[in-house]
């Protein structure tokens, strides 16, 4: 049987190749050509002397080793694409070393989504409230087939071996790493039908780099402190460190939450 044929670029003219063949540089040099002419603001960025020193910054920082695989790399990408976040573009977070492999397989999940989920309406629902109130059995009951969500404690405790609400300090520097990227990608997601944010305390940082972007509805479980103490008491969750979080919860403003019972 003979191999499926695809339409490729060689010699710079449109051909008809084995579906397996391999023309990236006829194919990069065609679409270079097309970036030129389109957004040609876009590609002088990548000339300039601020971006040529930020991109050595980078590189030096991580090493020349790509960021999801480990091995070397040599491109800098943006978490947050710059054609998405604009005045993002010389921030050092936004910044990753990535190999060849990896960053082509990051530009076609972006092409995805900017092309086939453009139109999908997503939502952030923070959910609040004491440990052992239920938020994580609320979320469960209410998420939908295509949803993310972040739980402190879940991956807390995932990544520590540590029963739930128990902290190491060392990991959760960790732990808010990953928390401060999610919000930074979420300004330019659309992939999901809701973004579920499960934690003890409000966060303004959230509502401040995310409400321009996206819908967030603020849900607090408010379940009595006595009913959230016998319920960690029978699951053997409560510790000597649950008071300190009670009366930290006491102080805080959720003003702006519907609460649920």
């Amino acid at each position: 049987m003979s191999k499926p044929i695809k339409l490729s670029h060689i010699n710079g003219k449109p051909a008809l190749v084995p579906y397996d063949a391999s023309n990236r540089k006829d194919n990069d040099h065609a679409y270079n050509q097309r970036r030129s002419a389109n957004q040609s603001k876009y590609v002088a960025f990548y000339k300039t002397r601020e971006w040529l020193h930020t991109r050595r910054q980078v590189l030096t920082r991580d090493y020349h080793l790509c960021q999801r695989c480990g091995l070397e790399g040599s491109l800098v990408d943006h978490v947050v694409p710059s054609k998405d976040d604009w005045e993002d573009r010389l921030s050092l977070d936004n910044l990753q070393t990535l190999c060849k492999d990896c960053h082509s397989i990051k530009t076609k999940r972006e092409w995805i989504k900017h092309h086939k989920g453009a139109e999908r309406y997503m939502s952030i629902k923070v959910v609040c409230g004491l440990p052992g109130s239920g938020k994580s059995t609320y979320v469960s009951n209410h998420r939908t087939d295509h949803d993310l969500i972040y739980d402190y404690d879940v991956l807390m405790s995932a990544l520590s071996g540590l029963p739930l609400h128990e902290r190491n300090q060392d990991i959760h520097d960790y732990v808010m790493l990953f928390y401060d990227q999610l919000l930074r990608k979420l300004r330019a997601e659309k992939t999901f039908n809701n973004v579920w944010i499960i934690q003890t305390y409000p966060d303004e940082r959230l509502d401040t780099l995310l409400s321009s972007y996206h819908h967030i509805d603020h849900i607090l479980i408010d379940t009595d402190k006595q009913i959230c103490i016998e319920r960690l008491k029978e699951q053997n969750r409560f510790n000597e460190n649950m008071n300190s979080v009670f009366n930290e919860f006491s102080k805080k403003d959720f003003g702006k939450f519907r609460r649920v019972h």
